[in-house]
This record gives structure tokens, C-alpha cells and sequence, in this order.
């Protein structure tokens, strides 16, 4: 019986490039996996112009060598034609407000935006190194309470300036940015922080997955604001690390800090009106003051958190369900 062949499509120098070199190294044994990236860069105008003859395509790939393709963000599903080839695309996507929960969506002959599911449905999480995300310790060059942000700046719904920003009120508080992706001639990322004033706080970035652990080794918390919960891959490596968090996600963070990780910031409100993001900013301060003031309680959580991601997220517990994913995908892609 011929080895699968699945073709996956992560965002270039995304951190789900990253994790799926993790699913390439469990399931190698049983699937045979290369990785399509979109054209960059503005990839979007891109696929727009391709022209397939039948031949090649953005991702420099022929999807026709492959029994299925499994792309990470429903956009990059028309980097294939959909009407050709949704017979074999397989996407994992998250239910509103919860990272645990992902379901399969499979269909044939179909360019709708979103594919609707043919019953099959599983709960994938993706795990944690944790060799590599642990604690460790680190030199400062200061005594000052160190509160991190690992991430993407530009993203609106992070409302780093309303948020995250005002934490440099505190007294005795530094707060560390590392941007995922950063570009300083880009005026709307300056601006995402708060202008020109707040550059430096900018302490470093474009760091890749092995230079991450040094990384949150160097902060006292993490605090991330957010008002989707996106995949927060960044709250588990953060927790893996033994670093407390602060977090409004709905998502798993709220499950981090129900296990004692960190402290969860709830949006009451359910908006996010200037006076609701201002109410909520004085909310997260006292949130970092609490772990700020009380040395034994940061480290408490910080020690739950690692614990809640050993027996929660390592990739041990999670790849028996992606393969079955797979398997379940090229199924389907046979059956059709």
C-alpha cells in the first residue's frame, strides 16, 4: 500500500510552521508530509494573479501529487482551487472561544468560504515541548518586575495600546515586547504600541521557536490581551516555563488559570467600548500588582502552570488524535 502523501500549507515563519515540523517528526512513520507556503510577500494579491495551467501553483506544489492538504488557515484553502480539490482538504478550526475543541471539515465540490462539517469531529490540541519550554534562569540587568508580551502587534483585537501599554504606569515595572513579526518603518505598528515613545520597550523579536525559552525566561508574568482566543500557543510555552499569566482569553488561558497558572481577567462587559477597554486596563493592573507584591504566590502559580501543561498539552497525549485525523481525512478523500 502506497505511503500518503499530505501536503501541508502553514503561514511562512508563522509559529504554525513551527508545530507542524512537530507533526512531521510523530506521524513521519505513517504519512509522508511536505509543507506548501504561500507566496510572500503580500502573498493575498499573489494568489489573486496565479495563473495554474495545470501545472504549478502560489505554493509551488502540485496539489494532484498529494492525497490530502491540510491548510492552517481557512484563506489559504484557495491556494488550491476549492472546486477541485475540497475533496481532500482537511481543516482544523476552532470553535468560538476554545482552543481544546477542533473539528474536521470535509467537503466536495464546494468554494464556500466555509466548508460545512460531514460529521466527523475531534478534540486536537497541540502540545508543548517541554524540553525545550522550561524554566531555566537568566541574568538581569536590572531589579525591575518584568512583564512580557510574545506576539503579533498588529493584530486590532489585541489592543496592546489600551491594554498592555498602561502597565508602564506601575512603579518598579518594565514591560518587555517581542514582536512575532516586526517591521519599525511600518508607521500602523508604531503606532499599535503607542507611538515613538514607546519603542523602547520594544526588547527584542522575529525570534524563532528555539530562541523562545530564553525569552520568557527573562519575564516575571506574561500577560497577554486578547479579545478572541486564537490559538495561544504562546500562554502554554509561557506556562511551560514556569511563568505566571495574565490573560483576558476566553480560551485555554481561562482553563490555565483555573488550574492556579495565572490570573484571568474577565471582559464582563461582552464589548469592548473605550470605557469597558479602560475599566478592564485597571483591572490587568491589579492583576500584575497581586503577583508582583507577593514573590511565593508567583512562584506557586508559575509551578501550577508548568504542572497543568505536563499533564494537559504534551504532544504524547495528542498525536494518537491526529493521526486519526489523517487517517480520517484520507478516508474521506477516498470515499468521495
Amino acid at each position: 500500500m502506497p505511503t500518503p502523501k499530505i501536503l501541508i500549507i502553514p503561514a511562512r515563519r508563522h509559529i504554525l510552521e513551527a508545530y507542524s515540523e512537530y507533526l512531521i517528526r510523530y506521524l513521519g512513520d505513517e504519512f509522508y508530509f511536505e509543507m506548501g507556503y504561500p507566496p510572500m510577500p503580500e502573498y493575498y494579491s499573489s494568489i489573486k494573479q496565479s495563473v495554474w495551467g495545470g501545472r504549478t501553483s502560489p505554493l509551488m506544489k502540485n496539489p494532484d501529487k498529494f492525497d490530502l492538504i491540510y491548510p492552517h488557515f481557512d484563506s489559504h484553502w484557495f491556494l488550491v482551487p476549492p472546486e477541485k480539490y475540497a475533496h481532500k482538504i482537511v481543516h482544523v478550526y476552532l470553535e468560538p472561544q476554545r482552543l481544546s475543541k477542533y473539528k474536521v471539515a470535509l467537503e466536495a465540490g464546494t468554494s464556500k468560504p466555509v466548508m460545512e462539517k460531514l460529521g466527523l469531529e475531534y478534540e486536537l490540541r497541540f502540545g508543548v515541548d517541554t524540553d525545550l519550554f522550561k524554566p531555566f534562569p537568566q541574568t538581569r540587568l536590572d531589579d525591575k518586575f518584568h512583564v512580557g508580551f510574545v506576539g503579533n502587534i498588529q493584530t486590532p483585537r489585541r489592543y496592546i495600546k489600551e491594554l498592555f501599554m498602561p502597565l508602564k504606569e506601575l512603579e518598579g515595572v518594565k514591560i518587555d515586547i517581542y514582536p512575532t513579526s516586526w517591521q519599525n518603518s511600518r508607521d500602523d505598528e508604531i503606532e499599535a504600541i503607542g507611538g515613538q515613545d514607546s519603542l523602547d520597550n520594544i526588547a527584542g523579536g522575529d525570534v524563532w521557536l528555539s530562541g523562545l525559552p530564553n525569552i520568557y525566561n527573562r519575564m516575571d508574568i506574561y500577560v497577554r490581551c486578547d479579545i478572541d482566543a486564537g490559538y495561544q500557543i504562546s500562554l502554554l510555552e509561557a506556562a511551560a516555563c514556569g511563568i505566571p499569566i495574565v490573560t483576558t482569553d476566553p480560551g485555554v488561558g481561562k482553563e490555565l488559570c483555573d488550574a492556579g497558572g495565572g490570573i484571568y481577567v474577565e471582559c464582563k462587559e461582552g464589548n469592548w467600548e473605550p470605557k469597558v477597554l479602560e475599566e478592564l486596563a485597571e483591572r490587568i493592573k491589579q492583576a500584575v500588582l497581586e503577583l508582583k507584591i507577593n514573590p511565593k504566590y508567583r512562584k506557586s502559580k508559575g509551578e501550577k502552570g508548568r504542572k497543568f501543561i505536563e499533564e494537559n498539552y504534551v504532544w504524547d497525549k495528542w498525536i494518537p488524535a491526529w493521526r486519526e485525523f489523517f487517517r480520517a481525512g484520507l478516508r474521506k478523500a477516498k470515499n468521495v
